[in-house]
């Protein structure tokens, strides 16, 4: 997979099927847009390009940007706690 190229829902689904008791990890692609969806099927998550000034892999990490992924990240699991 290429870098930056989000994984598909549907292969961490069958990845997560395949091996249940494997931690699952989204390893590209994560952002502010996807990452609740992506955290409902994924253990975790590598984040870096979403995090950088423009969404530019050269560019240094936007503290705002950074701010805004760890919120969504808590939502994210504050929402699959409440559905356990």
């Amino acid at each position: 997979m290429q870098a930056g190229v989000s994984a598909e829902l549907e292969d961490l689904r069958a990845a997560k099927e395949a091996a249940p008791e494997i931690p699952v990890i989204a390893n590209t692609g994560v952002t502010h847009e996807n990452v609740i969806d992506v955290l409902k099927v994924a253990d975790g998550a590598i984040v870096g390009t979403s995090l950088k000034m423009d969404g530019s892999t050269w560019n240094c990490v936007d503290p705002e940007r950074a701010r805004r992924m760890v919120e969504l990240v808590r939502s994210a699991r504050v929402a699959g706690e409440s559905r356990s």
